[in-house]
């Protein structure tokens, strides 16, 4: 059985989803009850309440669970206090593997949550017990919240430079890649860069025009803007400093990496935008 965290988030659904299918047993972490029944269609077949910032009750969801693969919640000032419970807790089970769903380029500085989220990796690296560390770029998904704006306004709008590459991913690449991470003992103890082919949101726009049939242009969000949206959906002011300084660094050097290890992981190129554009669309 794995188990795993922050299950009731896009990142955790798509994994109850794809790690079921292989037929792995799943045991759920989340801490409210209210999507429950959803997770058991997915494929769940334990569900648990718990909060990371418990160690106790992260140690007591692990128990008998032989990997656990660790969700942290995005932009979270607690970030370490978080990756030590769950540590403390895989120490506790005896896991097999700790896989941690990490991001692209956590050595970067002044991308604070992606810093902090190095921290972890360090800690996890010298914790003594098995690891895999995904680190993952930024999902085509993200843009399906705003998909239906986009198609009234013509614009595709994101608060970096419409000229700046981008190494996006699709996040069902990033389940069937985690999937295939845990079952394979070779990859015990490695660190993977997880993420897709490079783009512009110009050359978004553009592959966008031509999937949808309408005209649609890249635009660039202010960021003070995207980030008072942030707040007024209750984003912290850890998370708003902290998608500050990432818009700025977006700005000046996109956020880029190779999608050789994904390729090589699926045993097949990764899906690119235009796939999903066509998928989104209903036009594939």
């Amino acid at each position: 059985m794995i188990l795993i965290t922050s299950a009731g988030g896009k990142t955790g659904k798509a994994m109850i989803s794809a790690f079921s299918k292989t037929g792995e047993d799943v045991r759920a972490m989340l801490r409210s009850e209210n999507r429950d029944d959803e997770l058991r269609d997915l494929g769940a077949l334990e569900i648990v309440h718990a909060d990371l910032l418990n160690e106790d009750e992260v140690t007591v969801a692990a128990n008998g669970c032989r990997a656990i693969y660790y969700i942290c919640p995005n932009m979270t000032s607690a970030e370490n206090t978080i990756g030590n419970n769950v540590i403390a807790a895989a120490k506790s089970a005896n896991v097999e593997r700790l896989i941690f769903h990490s991001v692209l380029h956590t050595q970067v500085k002044a991308l604070k949550h992606h810093w902090e989220r190095l921290l972890v990796e360090e800690a996890i690296v010298e914790s003594g017990v098995p690891y895999s560390i995904l680190q993952v770029g930024s999902y085509y998904q993200n843009m399906l919240p705003g998909w239906g704006r986009m198609l009234e306004t013509g614009a595709h709008a994101m608060a970096y430079d419409t000229g700046v590459s981008m190494s996006l991913v699709d996040l069902d690449d990033v389940a069937e890649a985690a999937c295939r991470v845990a079952a394979d003992p070779g990859c015990t103890n490695g660190i993977f860069e997880i993420c897709g082919p490079e783009i512009t949101l110009e050359e978004k726009a553009e592959i966008l025009s031509d999937v949808l049939g309408q005209p649609i242009r890249a635009e660039k969000l202010p960021a003070d803007a995207a980030v008072s949206h942030a707040a007024s959906m209750g984003v912290d002011e850890y998370g708003q400093e902290c998608m500050r300084r990432m818009f700025a660094h977006y700005d000046d050097h996109g956020l880029v990496g190779s999608a050789r290890v994904l390729g090589w992981i699926l045993g097949r190129e990764p899906h690119n935008f235009r796939t999903f554009a066509e998928r989104t669309a209903g036009t594939a």
